[in-house]
């Protein structure tokens, strides 16, 4: 009986299973997960803190200094950046380079030239450079500068079948010719060595060899003073100007001196304008030569914290030389957008404020070092725009519109040609180590054009006015690849380049038509590792295409070496 009503039992159970064999996807309760439990928080005895400490949290320890630091803890590209607070530190960089122009074979357009004679097909020497700064090494407010360069060549000389010598020329010409040395910039500084007393302190004292940066950079052997206080920053120099051209003119000593007052009216009154008002008096040692006195006064406004409006006024001999006025934007952090406008008087030097043309001189007469010939007045607008699209792509254009300025029935300079110019640049970012680029510039001036030689082809012809010489116009193009592995790691780039110029016709003869044109080209590669920190290895290997007007040359080589420790 009792096997029976299991049996029936399990038939019911079994009938009921079937009825529902359908899934039931709707929810007919919240669910109640019995198996989670809250952990038990720890007691104050069981983690040896009272509630009073874990109420503040703890003050972290200050880190420690970047020369404690041990060499793991360092991130690798600033692995070699050297601490400021170090007292002294310095860079020593020694150098060789090789120069050679292949002889074509080929007659010049000009005399025979023949290499060993007239030039020397290959030259190699030796260079070598020295940065050395200290800190506090004597003085705790004392610190110091040096930069140091030598150059080691041989004075490569032909000697004639009569005995006379002749220096022969490099195969690529170089501003030095002969063993130099010569101290680029050294001077000492005292800083914070006054009393804090009507803030003293921001004074500092620097002497030597420098560089001063005003309405012209003038490289100063003599003494500046300067206060940097948060409203009003003021300096005065004086000294001697240091010849960087040629040692030829050294006797040429000119005495130099300035000052500069820069008032900031942000802080003064919450005005978003800066002013600067800057001088500079220069004189000649040697009696018959002119001084001259420059003076120039800057407006610096900041509307907005993206734009910036910048204004320039610069005399000579207190005659308006040169004005300039900029304007600077930035859209979004990536887009940069820049527009110069400056406009150059006739009064303005040429390209050295020694330069400047006494009363009753000729303007048109030779000068020292270049003969650019008079200053004409010019104005030039450039627009330059850059963009970063995507992270990882880099646009740059620009574009310049230069104007003659010079008035009727005064001679044109081949110098202050008007001229239109476009530019752009691309580089491409293909991955984190891999960068593609590409650049683009053309010009085209606006000269004077000759009338065509038809009668008198055949005489002898009057020298060409400079408004009619000169390049008409030119174009040229660049590409580059560049591999990085991260900073003071390795690179590597491989550029190109050609440049196609056509030039003015001074003489036009029906008759003899001349090619006027020239195109060139060339390259460079670069290899730049470091190994460890401290030391880097450099090469550069330069080659250009050989050149119409000198048949006689294949090509131009350059091979350049460099070792770098820095400490």
């Amino acid at each position: 009986m009792r096997r029976a009503l299991r049996a029936a039992v399990a038939l019911c159970a079994l009938v009921a299973t079937a009825a529902q064999a359908e899934p039931q996807l709707r929810l007919t309760h919240e669910p109640r997960p019995r198996h989670l439990r809250m952990r038990p928080r720890a007691t104050a005895a069981a983690t040896g803190t009272t509630t009073a400490a874990r109420a503040v949290p703890p003050v972290p320890a200050a880190p420690p200094q970047l020369a404690q630091l041990p060499p793991g803890d360092h991130v690798a590209e600033l692995a070699g950046v050297r601490d400021v607070r170090e007292p002294v530190s310095f860079s020593l960089t020694l150098g060789y380079q090789v120069d050679g122009a292949r002889p074509s074979g080929k007659a010049s357009l000009d005399a025979p030239v023949q290499p060993g004679r007239d030039y020397s097909a290959l030259r190699s020497y030796g260079f070598g450079e020295l940065f050395l700064s200290t800190r506090g090494v004597v003085l705790d407010s004392l610190s110091a500068y040096f930069a140091l360069r030598f150059d080691a060549t041989r004075d490569d000389t032909y000697r004639a079948p009569d005995g006379t010598q002749t220096r022969v020329a490099p195969p690529i010409s170089t501003w030095f010719e002969r063993n130099t040395f010569e101290v680029r910039t050294g001077w000492a500084e005292l800083k914070d060595f006054l009393p804090r007393r009507f803030g003293l302190r921001k004074v500092r004292l620097r002497a030597g060899n420098q560089y001063i940066y005003g309405p012209w950079v003038l490289h100063l052997d003599g003494v500046l003073v300067a206060y940097e206080g948060d409203v009003v920053t003021a300096t005065a120099y004086a000294g001697g100007r240091h010849s960087d051209y040629t040692t030829a003119l050294a006797d040429e000593r000119f005495a130099a001196a300035g000052a500069s007052v820069k008032l900031d009216l942000r802080r003064l009154a919450g005005i978003p304008v800066a002013l600067t008002g800057e001088t500079l008096s220069i004189g000649s040692y040697v009696d018959g030569q002119p001084g001259s006195t420059h003076r120039q006064l800057e407006l610096d406004w900041q509307p907005r914290r993206d734009v910036t409006v910048f204004g320039q006024v610069r005399t000579l001999d207190d005659k308006v030389a040169n004005e300039r006025l900029q304007l600077r934007a930035r859209y979004r952090q990536v887009t940069n957008l820049v527009v110069d406008v400056m406009r150059r008087f006739d009064d303005d030097w040429r390209w050295d404020p020694t330069l400047v043309s006494a009363g009753g001189d000729d303007p048109m007469a030779a000068r020292r070092y270049l003969d650019l010939g008079p200053v004409l007045p010019q104005l030039i607008t450039s627009l330059r725009a850059g963009t970063l699209i995507a992270e990882n792509v880099d646009l740059l254009a620009r574009t310049t519109i230069a104007s003659d300025l010079t008035k009727d029935g005064v001679a044109k300079n081949s110098f202050s040609a008007a001229y239109v110019e476009l530019g752009g640049a691309l580089e491409v970012r293909l991955r984190r180590t891999i960068a593609v680029g590409a650049s683009w510039l053309s010009r085209r001036s606006d000269r004077e054009r000759p009338d065509p030689i038809v009668d008198e082809r055949l005489v002898a012809q009057p020298l060409a006015p400079s408004a009619r010489t000169g390049e008409d116009r030119f174009t040229e193009v660049g590409a580059r690849v560049r591999m990085s592995l991260g900073a003071r790691r390795f690179s590597t780039s491989v550029e190109i380049y050609g440049r196609r110029t056509t030039l003015t016709d001074a003489y036009v003869d029906p008759t003899n038509p001349i090619d006027l044109t020239d195109v060139r080209g060339g390259g460079r590669f670069t290899v730049d590792a470091w190994i460890g920190s401290r030391l880097r290895l450099f090469v550069a290997y330069d080659l250009s295409s050989a050149i119409q007007n000198s048949p006689e040359i294949t090509s131009y080589k350059s091979l350049r070496l460099a070792m770098t420790g820095v400490y």
